[in-house]
Parts: C-alpha cells; structure tokens; sequence
C-alpha cells in the first residue's frame, strides 16, 4: 500500500502547493499607463510660481537649456509605474484631499498629475489622474518639490 499512500501525499502536496500560488497577491496597477522611456517632456509647477520644464534629447534630458541631472530625471520618470495603492472616482469637492488648488502639479507627455495632501492613515500622497483620486507612496515629492537648480547637472 506504500504506492496508494504516496500518491495521496502527492495529490494533497499538489492542492496545498495550488491553494499557495493562488493566494498570491495580484500586482497592483500602476499610475499611469506611460512607459518612461517614451516620455519626452516633463513640466512640474507649483502654487508659488516655480516652473521647471525638462526636455528629452538625444543623449539626455535638458532643464531648460542647461544638461539636467540624468539620474533625478530618471527617478521621476519611475512615477509613471509606481503602484496605485488605492483609487476612486474623483469628487466634486476636492478639498478634503488638498487637490483645490493642487500645490503641485506635473505634467509628463502633456498628460496632467495634480498632487494633494497625504493620507492620515497611511501617509500615502492623493493624487489627481484622469478623474480619478490615486493614493501612491510618497517617495517622489521630494522630487516634486525640488528647487529648479537640484534638477541641472552637478
């Protein structure tokens, strides 16, 4: 009987090996549907008149018409597929998330980005995108919120 027994075993290895992949969590969707690499414009303003305006060109990106720093750039751009934590249909009122007027707002491509308060659960960062309030981590404000020399080459 050691062959009915083994297969048992197996049978039952097989379902709890089957119940652990399915109970795998699904990976979140991100932001936006932008790839970074085909991004070649970038505009972050604020609510106190800060403007910066970074451009793709062939070897690099340009802040304004001085060589930019290559690596900030490239961190920001990963902000086009950071997960969406959670997500809901915008409200009319958006106070609440300190997108009335958004303090930031940054544009990628044209597509438009409007970042309000964090979360006071999680601390994760509103933000407005196609009619639709995101909560992302907030690993990118500082970015964000850089002054326009942090974004030239050093």
């Amino acid at each position: 009987m050691p062959s009915r027994t083994n297969l048992i075993l197996l049978a039952i290895a097989s379902l709890l090996g089957l119940l652990v992949w399915q109970s795998q969590p699904r990976p979140l969707p991100p932001l936006t549907p932008l790839n970074p690499q085909r991004v070649n414009e970038i505009d972050i303003t604020d609510l106190h008149g800060r403007e910066i305006r970074l451009r793709r060109i062939q070897d690099g990106w340009l802040s304004g018409d001085q060589p930019a720093n290559q690596r900030r750039v490239k961190q920001l751009l990963g902000i086009t597929q950071t997960p969406s934590l959670d997500r809901f249909s915008a409200p009319d009122d958006l106070r609440p998330y300190g997108l009335t007027p958004a303090p930031i707002r940054l544009r990628l491509n044209g597509e438009a980005l409007a970042f309000g308060n964090n979360d006071p659960v999680n601390g994760w960062r509103y933000v407005l995108y196609r009619g639709e309030i995101h909560l992302i981590a907030d690993g990118f404000h500082h970015h964000l919120s850089a002054p326009a020399e942090a974004w030239l080459r050093r």
